[in-house]
């Protein structure tokens, strides 16, 4: 058995690591949380609308969100975070 540098043996390193791993966010909060960040950008002029949702569908595509969570929620999770910034 060896010792790391804080004091953890290679099972109580192994533990924390995996816990680490357990806490890790869902991938759709995480899709949401960039969502609202492309509304921000958007609002503020640094892209335009129509190249941030292409990238966001693309992403959600990539990463199986449209195929784990469905089409119809990926667009209202889209929806709602652009919503937040758009008054029509």
């Amino acid at each position: 058995m060896t010792i790391s540098r804080l004091g953890l043996s290679d099972e109580q390193h192994s533990a924390t690591i995996d816990d680490h791993e357990s806490a890790k966010p869902e991938a759709i909060l995480v899709f949401r949380e960039r969502a609202e960040a492309k509304a921000v950008l958007i609002a503020n002029g640094y892209q335009d609308l129509q190249s941030a949702v292409d990238e966001l569908w693309h992403a959600a595509e990539r990463d199986g969100l449209v195929k784990t969570f469905g089409a119809d929620e990926v667009q209202r999770v889209l929806a709602e975070s652009f919503a937040r910034w758009w008054r029509l």
